[in-house]
């Protein structure tokens, strides 16, 4: 035995070194936290991760055939994570663990979950599990009286209802149990984007308490945005309910319920969830991320995403494993906003893992650590906040929590980021506590954004602020604050936009306008993009003084052409609109096109993050590519209060030399591939 234990010590000694030698050193960049000095961190304070699930179902009965603790150790030398989420109970509802209280899926030849918790103690890594909440097929069909009800009457197959017994007679013993295991906290899938409107007898008394109304409205019906209300009221006392009873008995049991206060649930944090997370599926991930990475980031609480390590058709089932390359990309946008980062690896149906990923799972996890110093926990340097109105939401959304209407606020961040503004995502609650912050507000073609944060915004413009409505609905709306009169009604088909060099094609709907004295107009609207075919033309967009600041308007819809018909000509057209409005920003960068702009702040230092966003990752036909063009060198322009001292890149620590110009320092940086930042003291 003691033979055989020299032997496996040796042989992952030599596995080490050679993994060093193959991939650059790997444990270089953990020098403080190796060996006997390492500790387990909290998830508040970690930054790196994997997650791995396979939804455990009735063909599972075999679990833990190929998983070794080999297995596991290697996985934890090769990548040096600071926490895993391994499988516990998917959707299906079987538990991929022996469980007292659970629901066990059909064969065990080890226990997963015990193995896993005994290899990651040992290198002082959090566990954290993947649970399926509020959906779990086996339960429900077991226990209808558990489900969410329909309209008819009928119990749902899949969704718990949230006042119903689920909690006490399986969440909340399960969970219990898993603490008492030592796991360190659960990952609570399947909640707020998979719960649906409940009518339960219990949501019908509520109802009833609440509205005086005794039949429970329907889509369609005059009251169902309310009842839609209740259901999210509902909701939050469910995570609020499970959350407590864990805590009262195991306080250090992290928990946090998948997409929570996300773009799925953009309302204040107000339940005991000890962190926030998402997962980021599909295809597109470069900019879903850097849409869901700016949704957590203003919460207040400790959050990290999780991109899928392959992207996946959901009409195929096909997981088509992503480069290292398209990780890094995603993985920028993330970690630039000063959140953690993890990846998701599907286990094998008897729960080992894909060996054959552990390579590339490493070079990712040291090309994160690499930048963690300089990016973990930084926060944003105020310049454009988008507003996601969560009125504005919640009058668009036919669902309890979904992203639904959200195309309008990511596409336009889309469109803004790839115009190289730095931008935040703040909704209703955030603009309430920090407006006054920023130098423009920009309001993403949303129509309802009801009166008492209407007034609000128009009273910081009043004050000094800048504020720019986008889109047909948002003018009309604004109209009389615009100086602006619409002409007719919304008219709908091709549309070229132009002013000076610059000519956008799409097609869009947009509002005839005409501007009144004061307010000054940019750019031309035509149904032709011949001027000497059609001479006449309407405004693009408009901006006047209001009060001691400016109100702005762009007349066209382009949230949806965007998306569909990118163009480098649009996001020209609209930086124009946004100089003339907020003419010297804090930070700006000039050149390469391709580039996102992330501004941050530590402590007394910026740090300028600037991504690569070269490649195929919006082109839907295209799964994996691996290589992605170096950027151009590109000039920073900084507006500081104070001269700058030192400035250098990072990862490498490159010197760089700040010269003054006029009102600003400019920066030149260096042709770079996926990510680099500059770190700037004063």
């Amino acid at each position: 035995m003691a033979s055989s234990s020299r032997q496996y010590v040796l042989r992952n000694i030599v596995l080490l070194i050679i993994f060093a030698g193959v991939i650059g050193a790997a444990v270089y960049y953990w020098p403080e936290i190796t060996g006997n000095n390492k500790q387990t961190l909290r998830r508040a304070d970690s930054f790196f991760g994997f997650h791995f699930d396979f939804h455990a179902g009735a063909d599972c009965n075999q679990i833990g055939h190929l998983l070794t603790e080999e297995m596991i150790d290697t996985f934890l030398l090769q990548t040096q994570p600071d926490y895993i989420q391994v499988d516990c109970k998917g959707h299906n509802g079987y538990s991929s663990y022996p469980t007292q209280v659970g629901n066990q899926a059909p064969g065990f030849e080890k226990d997963i979950l015990q193995l896993f918790r005994e290899v990651t103690r040992k290198h002082h890594v959090a566990l954290y599990v993947h649970y399926s909440g509020i959906w779990d097929n086996v339960a429900m069909q077991a226990h209808p009286e558990w489900a969410a009800r329909h309209a008819d009457g009928t119990p749902d197959t899949q969704k718990a209802s949230f006042y119903g017994a689920y909690d006490d007679s399986l969440l909340i013993p399960q969970l219990k149990e898993l603490a008492q295991r030592g796991i360190d906290g659960i990952w609570v899938d399947g909640e707020c984007w998979a719960a649906i409107p409940d009518y339960s007898d219990t949501m019908r008394v509520r109802y009833q308490e609440l509205t005086g109304l005794t039949t429970l409205p329907q889509p369609g019906d005059a009251d169902y945005k309310q009842f839609l209300e209740l259901n999210r009221t509902a909701f939050r006392d469910h995570i609020r309910y499970y959350i407590d009873a864990v805590h009262k008995e195991y306080p250090d049991f992290q928990i946090t319920s998948n997409w929570a206060y996300s773009s799925m649930m953009p309302e204040e944090v107000d339940t005991p969830v000890d962190y926030l997370s998402g997962d980021v599926a599909g295809q597109n991930g470069v900019y879903s991320s850097a849409w869901e990475a700016r949704c957590l980031a203003p919460q207040g609480k400790s959050w990290d995403l999780m991109s899928w390590g392959f992207t996946y058709n959901s009409g195929q089932g096909l997981p088509a494993a992503k480069s290292v390359v398209m990780l890094q990309q995603e993985a920028a946008e993330v970690i630039s906003m000063g959140g953690g980062f993890q990846v998701y690896y599907q286990q094998n149906r008897d729960g080992s893992l894909k060996t054959a990923y552990f390579p590339r799972m490493a070079e990712i996890a040291r090309w994160c650590r690499e930048r963690q110093e300089y990016c973990h926990k930084n926060t944003p340097l105020p310049q454009i906040a988008l507003w996601y109105s969560t009125y504005a939401w919640k009058d668009a959304q036919n669902g309890i929590y979904s992203s639904g209407p959200n195309y309008r606020m990511s596409n336009i961040l889309a469109l803004l980021l790839d115009g190289k503004q730095s931008v935040e995502v703040l909704m209703d609650h955030h603009l309430k506590k920090s407006i006054d912050q920023y130098p423009l507000i920009v309001l993403p073609e949303w129509a309802n954004v009801g009166e008492e944060m209407k007034k609000f915004v128009l009273q910081y413009v009043e004050n000094g602020g800048n504020l720019l409505v986008m889109g047909v609905d948002a003018t009309r709306v604004f109209a009389p604050e615009l100086g602006i009169q619409t002409d007719g009604e919304p008219v709908v088909g091709n549309t070229f936009i132009s002013q000076g060099e610059h000519l956008a094609a799409l097609h869009t709907r947009w509002q005839q306008i005409v501007a009144q004295d004061e307010t000054q107009t940019l750019g031309e609207i035509r149904t032709t993009d011949d001027k000497s075919v059609q001479p006449a033309s309407y405004p693009f967009a408009t901006y006047r003084t209001y009060g001691k600041g400016k109100i702005g308007a762009i007349t066209v819809d382009l949230a949806q052409s965007y998306a569909s018909q990118r163009s480098s000509e649009c996001t020209h057209l609209v930086n124009r609109v946004i100089s003339a409005l907020y003419p010297a920003p804090r930070v700006a960068v000039e050149g390469n096109s391709r580039i996102h702009l992330v501004a941050t702040q530590r402590e007394h230092k910026w740090v300028i993050n600037l991504i690569n966003v070269d490649g195929d990752h919006s082109n839907g036909n295209v799964y994996v590519y691996d290589q992605i063009n170096p950027t151009r060198p590109v000039k920073l322009i900084i507006r500081p209060e104070h001269s700058v001292r030192n400035a250098y890149l990072i990862p490498g620590g490159e010197k760089l030399s700040a010269k003054k110009s006029g009102d600003h320092f400019e920066l030149e940086i260096p042709s770079f591939d996926v990510h680099t930042a500059v770190v700037l003291s004063f």
